[in-house]
């Protein structure tokens, strides 16, 4: 409690003088988007726009097109004497392409990974993976904001 009154004390202070932390509203990116173009997989797609937050609109001042590549991959890293998989890797990549009346304005690839042990209860297993992909997914939505905000 201490801490965050603290840190809200220090951002008071910053944004008074007339700086401001581009971070402070990191779910806020100042695009409109005309059309997105989403491939790979759609899950990932869907939670990386809900997370970008950017506004869809039908202006005649917005021409931007946003193109999500999306891709999943779990692999196995390690395996036992048996053959069964000990250590997996999931890997996030997200190609992401921004552009403007056809002109490409802004373009990179986003990759992150995740090296986990196996565990005997497949449904816990499971349940471990999908809490992986949803940070590893967070992870990335804000390496787009930033790149977006810049």
């Amino acid at each position: 409690m201490k801490k965050n009154i603290i840190i809200l004390l220090l951002i008071a202070t910053l944004t008074s003088c007339g700086y401001e932390p581009i971070y402070l509203k990191k779910n806020s990116v100042d695009l409109s988007i005309k059309e997105y173009k989403l491939l790979g997989d759609k899950a990932i797609n869907r939670n990386i726009v809900s997370l970008l937050n950017l506004k869809k609109s039908n202006k005649k001042n917005s021409w931007y097109t946003l193109k999500l590549d999306s891709r999943k991959l779990i692999e196995s890293v390690a395996k036992d004497k048996a053959g069964d998989t000990t250590i997996f890797r999931l890997t996030l990549s997200i190609e992401l392409i921004l552009s403007e009346d056809d002109n490409l304005v802004k373009e990179k690839n986003f990759i992150t990974s995740f090296t986990y042990n196996n565990t005997k209860n497949k449904f816990d297993l499971l349940q471990y993976q999908k809490n992986i992909e949803k940070n590893l997914i967070d992870k990335l939505s804000e390496e787009i904001i930033i790149f977006l905000k810049t």
